[in-house]
């Protein structure tokens, strides 16, 4: 191994007028590196300060100039991006362009271009001479109101693609992606208002009375002629009330083609509003951005659709509170608006004090079952084809009886698991309310419920069965005397098996399958006779009374898939959903207003 006392360092170095290699001793380098003159000052340093340069002003501008020319800058190119991207309609030389409805042989820019061309209900587009163009909703004002569903589909369906179509060609592409993360409330820069569209010109404008207030936002809900569903139909009506006071719009209900008949007949009519309702033609179905909206059964996806489950669900939330929001406004629909009238309303409340004595003399309580059958399955899978058992009814109305009496219970009874073993206090009335007439003598209920008595929850309107038909007005076959040949007459027709929507729309007719009224032609019957009308008004108040009478007990079991089982969750309030007393069987889901959870 080398000696490090014998290793020397040398120092080259390369010189402007020849080549030459200098070697020494390693002291000699290291004293030559240790006596050689400092470096110049790098010319990329400043200057230090002095007496003589420290009065020198600095040429930069200071922090706060910066800052104010950047924002003025800022501010100015937003606004100019505003302006660009939402400039409104001018108010002149509206013209109807081609390809979007108008008829080919129409190129006036008047407005009674617009009413010779459209007389079917459409959404259609305008376009200023700048070249702007918006699209609007023509309806003939002499079309009778409301319009069938089927048009206000199609009116929504035209809007929206008019809507892409003008997003796409028009400087709005740019802010595409921000109009659509808007959510529920941003506005519809494409459209514009019908009401606007006849003051600058657009659409004829009919003579209003000037002394007439007209609403300036409003929503109507239409109860639809084609929809056989009562508690879907309420549930909307409470729902959409609910929203319309949220958004600071008045609230009408048109009810001239309910398949039930008249709004009246089973409700108090609502409180008065302090403006009118605007022309009809005003009314549109969509976007919701509109002044005078109108909701029904058909136009769901639009007013209910995905946008409105982002805006009022808390999606951080579980259970029911992330609907807590939804709930809050179906409950100021129920509490304005279900006032039931005349003999019906005093008769569920002479029930509910006869089965809230019966529970008080026995110190127990009133729990109530919701069992839906007919044309309606459950949302658990293993049950979609079929129904829900009913023991799982019966024992979740037990669970929930031992639950609420477990304080009231004897110390020695609270571990029971028979209710046998108290019987003093199986005189807590177990309500029932169905659809299906033949759940109320059904042997497999009775012995799964017991030892509790199941009671019907009202008894003053009951659903028929073909047996109870039959010994009312029997149907007697008519043979000619020595004929073989036996004339047919009609049966009788129950309701066993539940509520079904044919059903319903067959209701006095001689021949359910074969009229207009029929769901095979999907046209039901607008304008019924008067006996069919008295037999959907005897449907309607049956159901509404066990509504009324269940809604009002300690607890209740149901399947959340039927529209009845979410309102009996409203009805009962919102402690009595996340505290037990709304307990649902179908599939363990928590409550929510569409029944998906």
């Amino acid at each position: 191994m080398r000696d490090r006392r014998n290793t020397s360092l040398s120092v080259s170095s390369t010189s402007s007028s020849s080549n030459s290699t200098l070697c020494g001793s390693s002291r000699t380098s290291l004293n030559e590196k240790r006596h050689s003159s400092p470096p110049p000052p790098s010319p990329t340093l400043p200057a230090p300060v002095t007496k003589e340069n420290s009065s020198v002003p600095n040429a930069r501008p200071r922090w706060w100039h910066r800052m104010a020319m950047r924002s003025f800058a800022l501010a100015c190119t937003l606004v100019a991006v505003l302006q660009f991207f939402f400039q409104p309609i001018a108010p002149l030389g509206i013209r109807i362009p081609g390809g979007y409805g108008a008829k080919s042989d129409v190129a006036s820019t008047t407005t009674n271009a617009v009413a010779d061309s459209y007389t079917e209900p459409a959404a259609i587009a305008v376009t200023n001479e700048a070249g702007h163009s918006r699209w609007t909703v023509v309806i003939p004002p002499e079309r009778p109101f409301p319009l069938r569903g089927k048009e206000y589909q199609e009116i929504c369906r035209q809007g929206q693609r008019l809507r892409d179509t003008l997003s796409q060609e028009s400087r709005l592409v740019r802010a595409k992606d921000w109009r659509r993360k808007g959510g529920y409330y941003s506005r519809d820069h494409t459209y514009l208002d019908v009401e606007q569209a006849e003051t600058i010109g657009v659409l004829p404008a009919l003579e209003a009375d000037s002394g007439v207030n007209v609403c300036d936002k409003s929503m109507t809900f239409v109860l639809d002629a084609e929809d056989a569903s009562f508690g879907k139909s309420l549930l909307m009506l409470w729902l959409s009330y609910g929203l319309a006071k949220k958004e600071g719009r008045a609230f009408f209900i048109d009810d001239s083609r309910w398949a039930y008949g008249q709004y009246s007949t089973f409700f108090a009519s609502l409180p008065t509003s302090s403006c009118v309702q605007p022309p009809r033609h005003h009314i549109v179905p969509c976007p919701h951005s509109a002044k005078h909206l109108l909701v029904s059964s058909v136009t769901l996806p639009w007013t209910y659709g995905s946008a409105f489950e982002k805006e009022f669900s808390q999606f951080r939330q579980h259970g029911a509170s992330r609907s807590r929001r939804i709930y809050d406004l179906l409950r100021r629909g129920y509490e304005d608006l279900f006032i039931l009238q005349g003999e019906d309303a005093l008769y569920a409340a002479s029930r509910l004090a006869k089965f809230s004595e019966d529970a008080h003399l026995h110190a127990g309580t009133v729990v109530g079952m919701h069992i839906r059958r007919g044309d309606l399955h459950p949302l658990e899978f293993q049950f979609s084809q079929d129904y829900i058992p009913i023991e799982r009814y019966a024992a979740a109305s037990q669970n929930m009886l031992r639950n609420q009496l477990h304080a009231s219970l004897p110390e020695t009874h609270k571990a029971a698991d028979d209710f046998h073993t108290f019987l003093e206090y199986v005189h807590s009335p177990l309500l029932l309310g169905s659809d299906d007439p033949e759940m109320f003598d059904s042997a497999e209920l009775k012995e799964a419920a017991a030892p509790f008595v199941v009671q019907k929850a009202q008894e003053r309107i009951q659903l028929a069965t073909k047996a109870t038909l039959d010994l009312a007005a029997p149907a007697e076959s008519l043979r000619e005397p020595g004929s073989a040949y036996v004339k047919h007459v009609d049966e009788n027709s129950g309701w066993e098996g539940g509520f079904y929507s044919s059903l319903f729309f067959a209701l006095g007719q001689s021949r359910p399958g074969q009229t207009s009224s029929s769901p095979v032609n999907d046209i039901p019957d607008s304008s019924p006779s008067e006996a069919t009308k008295h037999i959907r008004k005897l449907v309607g108040r049956a159901y509404l009374l066990d509504l009324a009478v269940l809604g009002e007990s300690d607890g209740v079991v149901c399947a959340v898939s039927s529209a009845s089982c979410r309102l009996l969750g409203v009805m009962l309030g919102w402690d009595a959903v996340i505290g037990g007393q709304w307990m649902n069987v179908d599939d363990g889901r928590p409550w929510s207003w569409d029944g998906r959870g």
